[in-house]
C-alpha cells in the first residue's frame, strides 16, 4: 500500500529541484511506511527530522533559483515555504511529546502541502522558469 504514488507530473523541468522533489517525496513514502514497521515512533521522529532538514535545504536551492530568474512572487513564495517549515517544526515538536495521533495528522498535512504546493505554487514557478530557459 502506497500512501502517494509518484508521477512525473509532480516535476517542474529544473533537474535539480525535480530530483529534490522526488527526495521530499521519498521521505514521506518513509514515515508513511515506518508507522507500520515500527509502532513506538522514533523511527517516524526521526525520520520526521531528516524532512524538515531537507526541505529547508531544497527550499534555499528553489529560493536561488528564483532569485536568479527575478521570479517576481518570489516574496509570496518564499513566504509559503517559510510558513510549511514552521508547521514542520510544530510536528516535529509535537511527535517528540507523543502527542495523540500526532502522526497520522503529519501525514496527511505533508500529503496534502506536498500536492498543493507542487501542482499549484510550483506550476506558477514551472512556467516562469521555462521562459528564462531553465532546464
Amino acid at each position: 500500500m502506497q500512501f502517494l504514488e509518484w508521477n512525473d507530473t509532480y516535476n517542474i523541468g529544473v533537474k535539480e529541484i525535480d530530483n529534490q522533489h522526488r527526495g521530499l517525496f521519498d521521505i514521506i513514502s518513509k514515515l508513511f511506511t515506518s508507522r507500520m514497521v515500527e509502532p513506538d515512533g522514533k523511527y517516524f521522529f526521526l525520520t520526521l527530522n531528516k524532512f524538515a532538514e531537507y526541505a529547508q535545504v531544497h527550499f534555499s536551492t528553489e529560493e536561488r533559483y528564483m532569485q536568479e530568474a527575478q521570479y517576481p512572487k518570489f516574496e509570496e513564495h518564499q513566504r509559503e515555504h517559510n510558513l510549511f517549515i514552521a508547521q514542520v517544526l510544530q510536528y516535529v515538536r509535537e511527535v517528540q511529546n507523543k502527542k495523540p495521533d500526532i502522526e497520522n495528522k503529519t501525514l496527511v498535512f505533508l500529503k496534502e502541502w506536498y500536492l498543493a504546493h507542487i501542482l499549484g505554487t510550483d506550476r506558477d514557478l514551472e512556467i516562469f522558469f521555462k521562459t528564462k530557459g531553465f532546464k
